[in-house]
């Protein structure tokens, strides 16, 4: 994400907290966002995994030299560090900056896992298999995909902007923005999957069985990633869909459940199967990595 679309996004959050807190008699901003205490606990455990998992995957790049995948471990030590900043909410749940913080974190940092698999599906196409076998040119997917994520990102933070109005039309024009952002983001998503099993199709109506190929597990390793990544799409969408005062916003547990574990799954699979491994040019080389 570019700068000024980081800065837009920070500065339609702060707006839009400040617009839900105006008038709350008397309530915290955590009471008003959240309609529950957040359990400090529960924050330092994912704080503990999510810095495991990096730690991990940094491991696994430096010791590839696989630059080209940093943006994953890079992004679960930044949902990490948005994890145990959220422990300090229930001692101050009415500072904006810790809200915000950790906000930001946890919820830009999984843009940085889908750009991982977008990377990763261009390289393999392009590297191991046939390049003709996908209707993205492999080489400008993660490019697209990003750009994708960035705009439905944008058309998510402009729903939130709107929501700050104290107009009842404006406020429920900006939740069906925001919510409409979030379909076309999952949207976006799914099309990504479907572009993947494809490809699948294409390598096996060409007689090829990828599990006796060297780079075999990617692609069961990749679906499973996508896979995860697509439970929290769906989850954000129903949850938004619901409303602010909806089950599953108001009830911390599923926001663990289906967004926070699904998220961890999807990057951990890649500590034991890292891609280097098995990404393999066409002539059975390693690829060199850059």
């Amino acid at each position: 994400m570019r700068w000024y679309s980081f800065l837009f996004t920070l500065a339609t959050l702060v707006i839009g907290t400040l617009g839900a807190t105006q008038d709350n008699n008397g309530e915290t901003i955590v009471q008003v966002v959240y309609n529950y205490n957040p359990s400090q606990v529960v924050a330092a455990v994912a704080g503990s995994l999510y810095l495991l998992a990096s730690a991990c995957l940094f491991a696994r790049t430096f010791s590839n030299r696989a630059w080209w995948g940093l943006c994953l471990p890079i992004g679960s030590l930044c949902i990490a560090v948005g994890f145990f900043i959220r422990i300090a909410l229930p001692k101050d749940p009415n500072s904006l900056m810790i809200f915000i913080l950790q906000q930001l974190l946890i919820l830009l940092s999984p843009a940085a896992f889908l750009a991982f698999n977008y990377i990763l599906y261009g390289r393999f196409v392009a590297n191991c298999v046939d390049p003709s076998y996908s209707w993205v040119p492999p080489r400008k997917v993660a490019k697209w995909f990003v750009t994708s994520d960035v705009t439905t990102f944008l058309i998510q933070s402009g729903g939130g902007g709107l929501q700050t109005s104290k107009n009842v039309s404006t406020d429920k024009l900006g939740a069906n923005v925001m919510l409409a952002g979030l379909a076309l983001q999952a949207v976006s998503f799914a099309f990504f999957i479907l572009l993947s099993l494809h490809v699948y199709r294409r390598i096996r109506a060409d007689g090829i069985s990828p599990s006796r190929e060297h780079w075999g597990p990617i692609v069961p390793t990749l679906f499973f990633s996508s896979a995860m990544f697509m439970v929290r799409c769906i989850y954000r969408t129903i949850e938004l869909g619901q409303g602010s005062g909806g089950y599953l916003m108001t009830h911390e547990i599923w926001f663990y459940v289906l967004d926070t574990l699904p998220l961890f799954i999807g990057i951990s699979v890649y500590v034991p199967f890292w891609p280097s491994k098995y990404l393999v040019i066409k002539t059975g080389l390693p690829m060199s990595e850059k």
